[in-house]
């Protein structure tokens, strides 16, 4: 279990990576803002981050299906940009570059709060230790 968030996680980070360098040929394909592509490449590379930090931490089986709708719905956005774009169509960028800095944003929240954050159930008080002494 451990092995697929990490390697999706690598995926993702080699991605954001493979972006950097091809940007300006990915940038003029989808017709989209530099500003809105750099902010969505960050996203994913953190989103992998994070993804291989919970795989190495937790690796929780319930948290698979983030994973799959976020790279289901990918694959979605990316077939719709590649759609808009072969019509000249600024909204391409915008689908593309939109769905993966948010998706990448809510994976890491996800993975980040719900999985490697505190459990504030330690932090609430017992019966045995009130403070009146019983």
């Amino acid at each position: 279990m451990k092995f697929g968030f990490v390697a999706d996680g690598v995926v993702k980070m080699l991605v954001a990576i493979a972006l950097c360098i091809f940007l300006p040929a990915v940038e003029s394909f989808l017709l989209a803002p530099r500003w809105l592509a750099i902010a969505a490449i960050v996203l994913l590379f953190l989103s992998g981050a994070t993804e291989i930090s919970y795989g190495v931490r937790k690796a929780q089986k319930s948290y698979v299906k983030y994973l799959v709708i976020f790279d289901s719905l990918w694959v979605v956005a990316t077939i719709m940009a590649v759609i808009f774009s072969l019509v000249d169509s600024p909204a391409a960028g915008y689908i593309w570059f939109c769905f993966t800095g948010l998706g990448s944003l809510g994976i890491a929240v996800i993975f980040t709060t719900g999985a490697n954050g505190p459990d504030f159930a330690d932090d609430e008080p017992s019966d045995e230790a009130s403070p009146t002494g019983g």
